[in-house]
């Protein structure tokens, strides 16, 4: 694994430390299940515009390279933002080769990669299984590094008692031993669904 330490990035973790525990009493659990000697990617499920910071802060052995809406880098202070904290852009609901071919390289060179693989923010109270997009299946397979789970609880306002749970890494050796035709895709998306459901079990405390 690649470490990585840059100024803006330490500074927005900085402020998280004192904001999420004080201003959303959040908490985590299950952080020991991420590796500490090796880049993996992170998966999670995806709230709100803070969950990349909130993933930031439980996740301390290295920085996240984010993959972020296209749309975000379309103003110039934003994006310059953006790219001091290691994002990069994907355009949703198509194939975006490009992106695709950025990811692997983050990988390949040893960072540590973080998605919402349902690429957009739910706005309805809860969370229910849904559609995860088809690409972040085969950066699963592809990749050959560990893929961890992860489940945001809760809501961003002032103690609302922001929940994260962290689960082992998914078990795919099987999988990529398989031929990546559309059925091996869709086991890989059943079993991210399949590791939320479970962890959203354990976030309410």
């Amino acid at each position: 694994m690649k470490t990585e330490k840059t100024f803006l990035y330490t500074l927005a973790r900085g402020i998280a430390a004192f904001l999420y525990p004080c201003v959303f009493l959040a908490k985590a659990r299950g952080v020991e299940n991420f590796p500490r000697e090796e880049n993996c990617i992170i998966l999670s499920n995806h709230l709100s515009a803070w969950d990349p910071i909130t993933i930031a802060h439980v996740y301390k052995h290295n920085e996240i390279h984010f993959i972020a809406k296209e749309s975000l880098f379309r103003n110039r202070a934003l994006k310059w933002f953006l790219g001091r904290l290691h994002a990069f852009p994907v355009s949703r609901g198509e194939a975006d080769l490009a992106a695709m071919r950025t990811a692997l390289k983050v990988i390949a060179d040893g960072h540590v990669l973080g998605i919402f693989p349902e690429g957009h923010r739910r706005h309805t109270p809860g969370w229910e299984p849904g559609k995860l997009e088809t690409g972040v299946a085969v950066m699963a397979l592809r990749s050959r590094v560990p893929v961890v789970p992860v489940f945001i609880a809760g809501k961003y306002r002032i103690f609302g008692k922001i929940r994260v749970v962290v689960g082992t890494p998914l078990d795919m050796d099987d999988l990529r031993a398989r031929r990546p035709d559309a059925q091996t895709l869709e086991e890989v998306k059943h079993r991210i669904l399949d590791s939320w459901e479970a962890l959203q079990r354990q976030a309410d405390w």
